[in-house]
């Protein structure tokens, strides 16, 4: 089972030590709550106590690629929004039958301010939170009390 979103955090998957702890390091200076996974299965396995308002996701890594991570997202939560990173040259073959529940595909490295675009896009609706890139802070729509 899995848990209703309580918060509005991202999940950062990436094999990779260096581009988790600078992901999170971006993420965190623009006021965004942000979670690292090194691993597919290590993310799928948190999804029982805690759900991301969104995940950024490498596609190529070592126990379980970014592909099987979004196959079996696909199956326990289709609406959970993922934006793919990857280094690899992709085909639009490949992006229309295996990435077709990525709400983005983001080219690494990735650009600060191309990410911030993705992040707004996708952070609007979710919890009643927006994220603004242009000053980079995260705001509430719901009405004060």
């Amino acid at each position: 089972m899995l848990m209703e979103n309580t918060s509005t955090w991202i999940a950062v998957i990436d094999d990779e030590e260096g581009i988790r702890r600078a992901l999170l390091r971006l993420l965190r200076s623009a006021g965004l709550e942000a979670h690292a996974f090194i691993s597919g299965k290590a993310f799928l396995d948190s999804l029982r106590t805690k759900r991301p308002a969104c995940v950024l996701l490498d596609l190529n890594m070592q126990d379980m690629s970014g592909f099987a991570v979004i196959k079996t997202l696909e199956q326990i939560d289709h609406e959970l929004p993922v934006l793919v990173l990857t280094g690899q040259d992709l085909s639009d073959k490949q992006k229309n039958a295996e990435l077709a529940h990525a709400m983005s595909i983001l080219q690494k490295p990735v650009n600060d301010q191309e990410l911030f675009a993705a992040l707004a896009a996708t952070l609007v609706d979710q919890k009643n939170h927006v994220f603004d890139p242009n000053s980079n802070l995260v705001t509430s729509n719901q009405p004060e009390t």
